[in-house]
């Protein structure tokens, strides 16, 4: 069989659908391949030339995430940075864009991120690549490891929120928003006023000068 044919790709896709949709109600322990065979309306025989198990297909939908979230991050971001030097134009359109992003993927992220095998782990390979990004732009931090660390928990915790909240429109100012106040209460910063007033003083700093480009 051809595996690079049309209809052999569009079977890949039926069989990755009727498991993303059966990961929405159950767990994927609890996901067996007569129940994909069953979710797809095909034979076991069609599911065996595509995939090996139910753990294949997992990988594959990670893969294929992984791989978009790559591509958005290498390009669709530096493309909105390069269009766009004006702070509340730019902002909006990032946020338009993660939204879009988050939307897209919502239902193959929900599909895979609570799987963690020797193959497959969705978190652990984006809390990787996020460190990494984080040590690459401040190498010379004397607690590089520690800082990084903290901002791969922050960022995974937004996407941990955002796989099943993603319907706001101001996704950046959110998340900038509750990055400011988790930051100055984890710094001991407990007065409720003081934390208003300095809240809006970064918030001001971020979204009313023009982006810093280095």
């Amino acid at each position: 069989m051809d595996k690079t044919s049309a209809a052999y790709r569009r079977m890949d896709k039926t069989i990755i659908n009727a498991f993303v949709e059966l990961a929405q109600t159950m767990s994927f322990e609890k996901i067996t391949v007569q129940k994909i065979v069953d979710a797809a309306l095909i034979s076991r025989y069609t599911f065996y030339t595509h995939f090996h198990d139910k753990y294949e297909v997992a990988e594959r939908i990670e893969n294929d995430l992984y791989r978009e979230f790559m591509d958005f991050i290498r390009e669709k971001i530096p493309e909105v940075d390069n269009r766009f030097t004006d702070s509340s134009t730019h902002w909006a359109e990032m946020d338009t864009l993660i939204l879009e992003f988050q939307q897209k993927h919502a239902a193959q992220t929900r599909a895979i991120i609570d799987i963690h095998t020797e193959t497959i782990d969705y978190s652990k390979r984006m809390k990787a690549f996020l460190m990494q990004n984080y040590k690459a732009n401040f190498p010379h931090h004397e607690n590089v490891d520690l800082e990084a660390s903290i901002y791969a928990a922050m960022a995974m915790a937004i996407s941990d929120y955002y796989k099943w909240n993603g319907h706001s429109v101001q996704i950046n100012k959110n998340i900038i928003s509750s990055d400011i106040y988790a930051f100055l209460y984890a710094i001991g910063v407990h007065d409720s006023k003081l934390i208003e007033k300095e809240h809006d003083r970064f918030m001001n700093m971020h979204y009313e000068t023009k982006r810093y480009n280095p």
